[in-house]
């Protein structure tokens, strides 16, 4: 007991040389405190002031562990086997960082350092054997039950089972069964409420738009599952779809230039035609106006179609509606230009192109519209389907 209390004191009396360290050591976190050190220590084997800060961390850090294995044997509680798994591997850490180190001579003392070594090895396994046992038992049991939620539940419970081993008795056959049990068959359907009459292949692609089975957090859902093993049902039903009249807009506007046209004589004011030093005609230019003459197109079409999910359990009680929306867009712009070519600015040559084009049947936009549509349902599918489709 007396050799503790040295030991405490003179710790604390080198701590004013273990700024990093005792900073730590004083707010309790001996972890960071026996980090600081060893560092110092692999670099420094002599440094007695680390050496006895670590031996009085790790004296404390292993005490405080220990003190709560027992608390926690004392509560016989069978789930509390996965903190004393913990903590013995908490321990067996701090052990491992200083081990290496050893021994660590105290030079002013005339001692080696002293720590006090657990061996975690049978406790480890003790509360490793004994957690895996609780989990599965508890597991079996909330599967005998049938309930879904007791399946999920089990399966959480199975799962923590593998940080202890990679196979143990058959949980991986009880993980599939639970994760069978615990999973909701969606059915997925489309319905047009629109009162318009679609044609074969709009309803095709409407019927299509979920391709494969899809699977998230507690559900499975796809487009064929039988009646009696539905346990939700997502509907995407569409309430609104038009394909508007073609739209042709058009612009014109005019570029104009000032050009010379063509070259005059000067004449003096007694009528003579004035000449240079060489008694060449001096000349002068006539300017005009010239003008192109350009005309931009704008062709465009649009389809729309509204609708909504909805999901809904098994009796057909809707749990939410999510408003959907997307369009169908045809466009395409050209340019001619009449009259002069070099009256044109750049701006206007950049726009001269393209042609008129045909414009899309209303079935091609309103399928244009649909393929949009499968992208608006699939954001807000990431948004509700788990929420929704789990329950």
């Amino acid at each position: 007991m007396l050799r503790n209390v040295i030991s405490v004191v003179l710790a604390i009396s080198v701590l004013a040389g273990c700024k990093a360290a005792e900073k730590q050591f004083r707010k309790g976190d001996y972890d960071e405190a026996i980090d600081i050190a060893v560092k110092k220590l692999v670099r420094n084997p002599d440094d007695n002031d680390h050496i006895l800060l670590l031996e009085e961390a790790f004296r404390r850090a292993n005490g405080e562990d220990l003190t709560m294995i027992d608390a926690l044997h004392k509560e016989g509680r069978p789930d509390r086997w996965d903190d004393i798994y913990d903590l013995y591997q908490e321990i067996a850490r701090r052990q491992n960082k200083i081990s290496p180190l050893l021994p660590l001579y105290v030079g002013q003392e005339e001692r080696d350092a002293e720590f006090n070594m657990v061996n975690v090895v049978s406790g480890i396994n003790t509360a490793k054997q004994n957690a895996s046992a609780y989990w599965y038992a508890l597991a079996s049991d909330k599967l005998e039950t049938g309930d879904k939620y007791k399946a999920r539940e089990a399966y959480y419970n199975l799962q923590k089972i593998n940080r202890y081993y990679t196979t143990y008795k058959d949980t991986k056959d009880l993980m599939d069964k639970a994760a069978s049990l615990g999973t909701n068959q969606v059915l997925f359907t489309t319905r047009n409420n629109s009162n318009k009459v679609l044609t074969y292949e709009l309803i095709n692609t409407m019927d299509n738009l979920l391709i494969g089975d899809s699977y998230g957090n507690w559900y499975h859902m796809a487009a064929d599952i039988p009646e009696e093993e539905v346990d939700m049902v997502l509907m995407l039903s569409i309430e609104y779809l038009e394909s508007f009249p073609e739209k042709i807009s058009t612009k014109n506007y005019t570029d104009s230039k000032e050009i010379v046209d063509h070259w005059e004589n000067v004449y003096d004011d007694k009528g003579n035609i004035v000449t240079d030093s060489l008694g060449n005609p001096v000349r002068t230019p006539v300017y005009k106006i010239i003008n192109a003459y350009v005309t931009e197109t704008w062709q465009e079409k649009v389809a729309t179609i509204q609708g909504e999910l909805r999901y809904m359990d098994a009796s057909g009680r809707v749990l939410k509606t999510v408003p959907i929306k997307s369009d169908g867009l045809f466009t395409n712009y050209y340019a001619t230009a009449t009259g002069y070519y070099e009256a044109l600015s750049q701006e206007s040559k950049n726009k001269l192109g393209g042609k008129p084009l045909p414009f899309p049947s209303d079935e091609a936009m309103l399928l244009q519209a649909m393929q949009t549509l499968k992208c608006t349902m699939e954001d807000a599918m990431d948004d509700y389907n788990d929420t929704y489709l789990s329950l």
